[in-house]
Formats: structure tokens, sequence, C-alpha cells
């Protein structure tokens, strides 16, 4: 099978699925690739600063167990309240619009989980929240996965 038609089979199935499913879609690929781009950008950009490896071991030093505390300011739990009202919105639209709004969504969400560790004002907000990130990154690249081998599976047999 051709990657062009590969690709028409999973558009007729997309096409034919429910709105929610393609709202998801949407939110998951937006957001996987909204913080495995920010995490790729900040990787780069701290492998090009002078001496990178001493200033990451000296970075956990001074971070050593034991000194993060995790504030929460009343501001996150309104990102909580307003992405899961957000999703929701979209997640129930049925006049075929999902994608337009669901993958700014899903970006703004991503991007937003992706400094949940900043926010939070751990003393170490960067290193620390790595594996995070990249598990919420797997998360929602997983589920754009399942969701698009799901598309392609509809369209095959329509």
């Amino acid at each position: 099978m051709s990657p062009v038609t590969t690709y028409q089979t999973a558009i007729r199935g997309y096409r034919a699925g429910p709105p929610a499913e393609r709202a998801g879609f949407g939110i998951s690929t937006g957001c996987a690739a909204a913080i495995g781009i920010s995490r790729a950008v900040n990787y780069i950009r701290e492998r090009r600063r002078a001496a990178p490896r001493v200033r990451s071991w000296g970075r956990r030093i001074y971070h050593s167990p034991g000194s993060e505390r995790l504030r929460v300011h009343h501001f996150l739990p309104g990102i909580v309240i307003a992405l899961l009202a957000g999703g929701a919105s979209i997640l129930t639209r049925h006049d075929g619009d999902e994608l337009r709004f669901s993958l700014p969504f899903g970006v703004g969400a991503g991007l937003t989980l992706d400094e949940i560790a900043l926010l939070g004002e751990l003393d170490n907000p960067y290193w620390e929240s790595q594996t995070l990130a990249l598990v919420q990154a797997a998360v929602a690249g997983a589920l754009a996965v399942g969701l698009g081998v799901r598309f392609h599976r509809r369209g095959s047999r329509a």
C-alpha cells in the first residue's frame, strides 16, 4: 500500500468517525507535538551553552533531594478547570469544526502541561520535570497514534 493510499484511507476513516474521536485526535496530536517540540528546543539550547554537563552537575548538587517544595497557587486549579471545560466543549461538538479547535487547544494544553513544574514553583523546574513531560508527550502521542490507526481501519472498511 503506497503512502498516498494509506493517507487517503486514514482521511476517509477520519471523516467517517464520530466528532469526539476527531476532536480527541486533534487535542492529543497538538499536545504531543507541543511538548515534544518545546523539550527538543530546550534540550538543544542547553547543549549549546558552555560546559552543559558541568552546569547540569552543578544544578543537581544545588537542588539536592529534600530542598524542593511544591506551592499550589490558585491559578493551578483554575488552569485544570479551564482545560477540562475547554476539552469537554471541543469533544462534544457536532458541527464538523473539531479539528479547527482541537489542534490549537491541544498545543495550548501541551505547552501549559510542559511548564507545570515551573507553575508550581519547584526549585528546579526544568530538569526535575523532564521525565513527567516526556511521559505526558508519550501518552498523548500514543493516543494520537491509536486514533490514527482506528481511522485507517475505519477508512479501509468504507
